[in-house]
Parts: C-alpha cells; sequence; structure tokens
C-alpha cells in the first residue's frame, strides 16, 4: 500500500507540471482569446494528491521484518 500512496504522490507532481505547462500554453496566445485552459485545476488537484499521498505514507504502518525464530511471546 505504501507504494500506491507514493504513486499517488508522483501523479500529483506529474498534475502540477502539466497545469504549469497548460499555463505557459495559454499564456502566449492572444489575451482573453481562451480563457478556460485548465491550468489551475490540474495544480490544484496535483497540491492535493501529493499532500494526501504523503499524510497516508506517514500515517500507514510500516511492515517490520520479524526475527527467525525468535518468539516474543
Amino acid at each position: 500500500m505504501r507504494a500506491l500512496f507514493a504513486l499517488l504522490a508522483v501523479l500529483g507532481l506529474a498534475g502540477i507540471v502539466f497545469g504549469v505547462i497548460t499555463i505557459i500554453q495559454g499564456a502566449q496566445r492572444e489575451p482573453f482569446s481562451y480563457e478556460n485552459y485548465g491550468g489551475p485545476g490540474a495544480i490544484i488537484g496535483g497540491l492535493m494528491l501529493i499532500a494526501l499521498g504523503l499524510y497516508l505514507l506517514s500515517v500507514w504502518p510500516r511492515i517490520e521484518p520479524r526475527s527467525r525464530g525468535v518468539n516474543h511471546h
């Protein structure tokens, strides 16, 4: 599960990158020709995925290797 949470954070980072690229491409066009280009939404979604992934990584219990042949009961 921890790998899935790390993947969520990486996907969030990719969303931020795509949002910035979209904003840069929208800024190169004629002003007010196409206002709804979707850049801020991808950035906000990316930030949410990063926050969620890092939170779940910090909260989810780590699997600790058990000692071989040692019984602590």
